[in-house]
């Protein structure tokens, strides 16, 4: 969770990893819509991702449905479009490993250079330069703008960014089950000491969607308990909804969403730094909110290049 004290400066000496006009740290859906509507803008794009895949929400955190009743922002249009040919979109769910090979094509297409397994955990305003943690050690990119799209807004608060603290510690897991009937409607399951366990149908036969919110007031122990709820929601599931009885995990979600996190006072924000992450907010967003978040970042990173062409 982001918090108000930052961390340590980059060094002045870092070998550099890349150089661009703008830097996008964190590859979900907030970051990957941002670092497409730079590259639209004419921008040179650099994005790090920690993990090994881009839109982690959706292969890996498995966040596969749109909400209702939300307009869908243009750069996230132009994903669900391609998907929709390749059947792997219907009726507001995605299908989430075609979502991952498909924002790979888009941002090579692009141009957008994307580093994985890079860690990008501090951001000098001042410099430009971001420290990243690499297999090759630490290495920094050199981008005039940054947009921090990571889900605890770390750059930001290394930039000197500052938060309101969270209402609640809950979170939010999933995973997806295979060998089962799934439920024609969204099936709430009561599991003791879990407050929500749901199971949707995605979009193929024998396979299901649970997920599960559960309280997280331990932050240090917040992903095991989760992992151990998750668990329980399973076995519930068998026991419980028809259809069920032989169901087998076939992906789990790598981390939990916090369904509250702290809130980024906008004002502390450097005027070359944008955030694209929940902390916007201070809730977890569906995927229409953070692929709008990616474009207003954008935006503010292409008028910043145009004031600065201009000055």
């Amino acid at each position: 969770m982001a918090q108000n004290t930052p961390n340590p400066q980059t060094p002045a000496t870092l070998d550099l990893l890349d150089e661009a006009d703008v830097l996008v740290a964190g590859g979900g859906l907030a970051g990957v819509c941002a670092a497409l509507s730079c590259a639209e803008a004419g921008l040179r794009v650099a994005l790090a991702e920690e993990r090994g895949a881009l839109g982690w929400e959706i292969p890996h955190g498995l966040d596969l449905f749109l909400a209702e009743k939300e307009a869908v922002p243009p750069t996230l249009q132009r994903v669900l479009d391609e998907l929709t040919k390749r059947n792997a979109f219907r009726a507001g769910t995605l299908d989430p490993v075609a979502t991952e090979c498909l924002l790979d094509d888009l941002t090579q297409a692009a141009g957008v250079r994307v580093h994985f397994r890079a860690f990008a955990g501090t951001y000098d305003a001042e410099r430009g330069v971001a420290r990243l943690t690499t297999k090759s050690g630490p290495l920094g990119i050199r981008a005039p703008f940054l947009i921090d799209a990571t889900e605890n807004s770390r750059l930001a608060v290394s930039a000197g960014a500052r938060f309101e603290a969270a209402s609640d510690a809950r979170v939010a897991r999933a995973c997806l089950l295979t060998g089962v009937e799934p439920p024609a409607a969204p099936a709430r399951v009561e599991v003791e000491g879990v407050s929500e366990v749901t199971a949707r149908a995605t979009l193929w036969p024998n396979e299901a969607h649970l997920s599960i919110v559960t309280d997280a007031k331990d932050a240090a122990r917040a992903e095991s308990q989760a992992r151990f709820a998750l668990a329980k929601a399973i076995e519930a599931a068998r026991a419980t909804l028809p259809g069920f009885e032989k169901a087998n995990l076939s992906l789990s979600a790598h981390e939990s969403f916090a369904l509250r996190c702290p809130k980024l006072v906008p004002s502390s924000l450097p005027g070359n730094v944008a955030v694209a992450g929940p902390a916007v907010k201070g809730e977890r967003l569906s995927l229409q909110a953070r692929a709008g978040l990616g474009e207003a970042a954008a935006k503010k990173a292409a008028a910043a290049r145009a004031a600065g062409a201009t000055a």
